[in-house]
Parts: C-alpha cells; sequence; structure tokens
C-alpha cells in the first residue's frame, strides 16, 4: 500500500524508473557516485591550513614552528593531555589559525574491499540505476560514532585533541570486537511520515560508545553529540535534504529485496572477511540535492 506524505513534506514523488526526477543518472552523475568511496580515502590529510604552506614549511613540527604563541598552545594542548602526536597527525599544523568554521565527524566503517563494504556500494549503484539517487547516496557507506562536530574559527587546536584522545583510546583497546551484521532492516515514516528507510541493523560494542563519551568528556568544548552506531543506512529522503522525492512503503520492500539479494552472503556475516576501521573526517563540501555526494577530508584512520 502506497503511503501519502504528511502536510509538511513538499508534493511527493514517488521513486520510480520513469519519474523525471528520478531517471537513471546521467554520465555526470553516475561518475560523481562513483567517486562516493574515492572522496573518503583519497584526498589529502586535513584541509586545515588557512593559506598554503611555502617550501620550506613541508612537513612542519610543533618544535620548529616560529610563531611563539601556537607553539606554546600545542605544548601546552599535549603536556595537558598526556598524548602523543600519531605519525600521521604530525605533518599537519593543526596549531595554526584556521580561518571559518569547521565540520567534523566520527565514522565506524567496514573496510574498503570487504565483502559488506563493497556490497552496499553495489546496492547504491543498483538502486541509483533502477529508482535514482536517495540521500544515502551522498555518503559512502559507515555507522555515525558522533553527529557532525561544529567547531569554530580557529578550531586546529581543538581537531588535534579529538584526534590525539582518539588515538590513545583506540590503541590502548586491543583485540576488539567490530560490529557484526544482523539484517537488513525496514524503518517505516522515516523521518517523516510517508516516506521510508532501510538500513543494514548492526551488533556494536559497547566499547565504541565508551570511546565517544569518553572524547566528549576529555574536549568539551567540542560539544560532541554520541550516536547509537546501531545500522548503516541504505535508502532515505528528505531529512537534510529537501526534496520532493519518497520512499513509500511499496518501494521499501523492493528496496529491501535488492538489498537482501546482494549482502544476504556467507561472506558478508564472516567477521573474519570484514575488518572494520574508525575515521575523522573533516567536511569540505556538502552537497544541496541528491545525486552529488558530500566530500569529506580524512584527517586520521584507524585499523581496527
Amino acid at each position: 500500500m502506497t503511503i501519502s506524505t504528511a502536510p509538511s513534506l513538499p508534493t511527493a514523488v514517488r521513486l520510480q524508473p520513469h519519474s523525471p526526477i528520478c531517471d537513471p543518472p546521467s554520465t555526470l552523475q553516475a561518475s560523481r557516485l562513483q567517486l562516493r568511496t574515492a572522496n573518503a580515502f583519497t584526498l589529502p590529510l586535513g584541509q586545515l591550513l588557512s593559506e598554503p604552506q611555502s617550501s620550506h614549511d613541508d612537513a612542519p613540527k610543533c618544535t620548529s614552528c616560529k610563531n611563539e604563541d601556537a607553539d606554546n598552545a600545542m605544548q601546552l594542548m599535549l603536556s595537558a593531555d598526556r598524548a602523543w602526536m600519531p605519525a600521521p597527525l604530525r605533518t599537519i599544523p593543526f596549531w595554526r589559525s584556521v580561518r571559518g568554521p569547521h565540520k567534523c565527524i566520527v565514522y565506524l566503517e567496514p573496510r574498503r574491499g570487504s565483502p559488506l563494504y563493497t556490497g552496499i556500494e553495489e546496492f547504491f549503484r543498483a538502486s541509483c540505476a533502477l529508482w535514482g539517487p536517495t540521500e544515502a547516496h551522498m555518503y559512502h557507506p559507515h555507522s555515525s560514532m558522533t553527529g557532525f562536530i561544529d567547531l569554530p574559527t580557529d578550531a586546529g587546536a581543538v581537531i588535534a585533541r579529538i584526534a590525539c584522545h582518539l588515538h590513545v583510546l583506540i590503541s590502548s583497546r586491543s583485540h576488539m570486537v567490530a560490529p557484526g551484521v544482523r539484517a537488513v532492516t525496514a524503518v517505516a515514516d522515516y523521518p517523516h511520515p510517508g516516506t521510508h528507510k532501510i538500513d543494514v541493523a548492526l551488533d556494536t560494542p559497547l566499547v565504541f560508545r565508551n570511546i565517544v563519551d569518553e572524547i566528549s568528556r576529555l574536549v568539551p568544548e567540542a560539544r560532541i553529540r554520541p550516536k547509537r552506531m546501531g545500522h548503516i543506512s541504505l535508502a532515505y529522503c528528505n531529512k537534510h535534504v529537501a526534496s520532493s522525492t519518497v520512499v513509500t512503503a511499496e518501494q521499501a520492500e523492493k528496496l529491501g529485496a535488492l538489498a537482501r539479494s546482494l549482502l544476504y552472503m556467507p561472506d558478508v556475516f564472516d567477521p573474519a572477511q570484514n575488518p572494520w576501521d574508525i575515521a575523522f573526517y573533516e567536511l569540505s563540501f556538502k552537497s544541496p540535492v541528491l545525486g552529488t555526494p558530500h566530500r569529506f577530508t580524512q584527517i586520521a584512520r584507524w585499523q581496527l
């Protein structure tokens, strides 16, 4: 049965192969969707400088910084945190001024190339070709550990503190049990009445929530919002990007069936074949439209 949209939503347009706004993506749109994975992994570490470095500033260290105030601030930060900079972070001059606000986020991700990651990417491509993009297509496969962390101007030191504490907390926990896939599930009337959501439900150990809670305590000025980490989103509409597209109950059934056909494989449910990472990103481009993915700049990554 098709559920009509709530009055607060725009006039509903069902996801369907021949709808004008949901036609199979153009070549440019398809190429953008295929780049979704690359965006998360191939961009340079942290775009945190307010201006390009000169050649003699390559791979700077805080001990060689010529700005006395900035150097003192970094030394104070490190001594107060009792944390040491992990190697990937040492080349990023967090202690310099950063112009403009920043949005950062921490994701728990199936590792690129794993059966789970590959299966979800296959679902994204197949569902987009059949019905057009949803908001889930704007991201690479992930489960959010935090909400977006809104940081003000000159937030470099706060970003560094989050990264350093993450490094210490993750490194101190050996033999962490990774999340496991439970099932493909449907959530009715989400995020609004009349449109539905498809997820991969996860069994995520409590240790990951404990890490986020500890970061929130150690870096209170970041106002970090912990997330449930109970799913990976596969399809939904009208949560952060307003559009006239909805996922009806009938379409949710079809999307769920497609997801199960691609994900209900023994290797997807085998923890030994599906390692996970924790990744810390800066949101470098927020897309306003479906079909064009957001861009994330990786600050640091920890393989579990």
